[in-house]
C-alpha cells in the first residue's frame, strides 16, 4: 500500500502540471486573440486606403488623366452607375411628389413635405 503523503504529493504535482497548461493555454490564446485583433486592424486600414486610392483615381478620370485602360473602364462603370443612381432617386421623387389634385378631385394635402436625403448612404425619406 502506498503511503498517504506519497499519494498527497502527487495528487498536487498532477494539479500543479494542469494548472500550468491551462496557464500556459490561456497565454497562447490571448496571444492569438491579441495577433488576430491586429491583423483585423490591418485589413480595415488596408480597405481604407484602397478606397482612397480609388477615389483618387477616379478624380483624376474626371479630369482625363488616367491613361490605363483597366483604370478607365472601371472609372466608366462607375460613372453609368452614377447615372443609374440618378434615374432612380429621380423616379423616387417622382412617386412621392403629390399630383396638383388627386385622382377624385380633391385638393392634395397642402402641408409642405419634408425631404431628408442622405446621400452617402443613399438613404431617401420623404
Amino acid at each position: 500500500m502506498s503511503d498517504p503523503t506519497d499519494l498527497g504529493e502527487r495528487a498536487f504535482s498532477a494539479a500543479q502540471g494542469i494548472l500550468r497548461r491551462g496557464q500556459e493555454m490561456a497565454r497562447r490564446e490571448t496571444r492569438v486573440i491579441r495577433l488576430q485583433t491586429q491583423i483585423s486592424r490591418l485589413r480595415s486600414q488596408r480597405q481604407r486606403l484602397l478606397f482612397q486610392m480609388g477615389q483618387k483615381v477616379f478624380d483624376l478620370f474626371e479630369r482625363d488623366l488616367v491613361k490605363n485602360q483597366d483604370l478607365r473602364m472601371m472609372c466608366q462603370q462607375i460613372r453609368g452607375i452614377d447615372a443609374e443612381v440618378e434615374l432612380r432617386r429621380e423616379e423616387v421623387e417622382g412617386i412621392r411628389r403629390p399630383d396638383d389634385k388627386s385622382d377624385d378631385g380633391i385638393d392634395a394635402d397642402p402641408r409642405p413635405r419634408v425631404e431628408i436625403v442622405e446621400r452617402d448612404d443613399e438613404i431617401i425619406r420623404g
